[in-house]
C-alpha cells in the first residue's frame, strides 16, 4: 500500500473581510425595499408583462427572472432580521408623497 504525502503547509490566497452589521434602521430600510420591490413586481407582472404578449416575449421573461433573482440573491432583503427594523420604526414615509403614506 503506497500513502501520498501532503505538504505540510497550504497557502490560501484572498482577503478576509470583518463581518457586516445591520442596525435597526438598516432593517427599517430593508423592510421597506422589500415593500416597495413587492408593489413593483405587482405592477410588472399583472399588467407590463401581459402587455407584453407575456412569457413569449423574451424581453418579459428577463423582467421576471430579475424580479426572482432580486428577491432571492437579496435573501428577501434580509427577512431573517425584519423584526430588528421594525423595532425602529417607519422608513419611507414623507409627507410630501402621497399624503404622508409611504404606499
Amino acid at each position: 500500500m503506497k500513502l501520498q504525502t501532503l505538504p505540510a503547509v497550504v497557502a490560501i490566497e484572498g482577503v478576509i473581510l470583518s463581518d457586516a452589521t445591520l442596525d435597526a434602521h438598516d432593517m427599517a430600510s430593508m423592510n421597506f425595499a422589500r415593500e416597495e420591490h413587492g408593489k413593483l413586481e405587482k405592477i410588472l407582472l399583472t399588467f407590463v408583462i401581459p402587455a407584453m404578449g407575456g412569457y413569449n416575449n423574451e424581453l418579459a421573461c428577463d423582467i421576471a427572472r430579475h424580479i426572482e433573482q432580486i428577491r432571492t440573491f437579496s435573501g428577501n432583503f434580509c427577512w431573517r432580521h425584519r423584526h430588528l427594523g421594525a423595532s425602529f420604526g417607519v422608513i419611507g414615509n414623507r409627507s410630501e408623497v402621497n399624503g404622508g403614506d409611504a404606499r
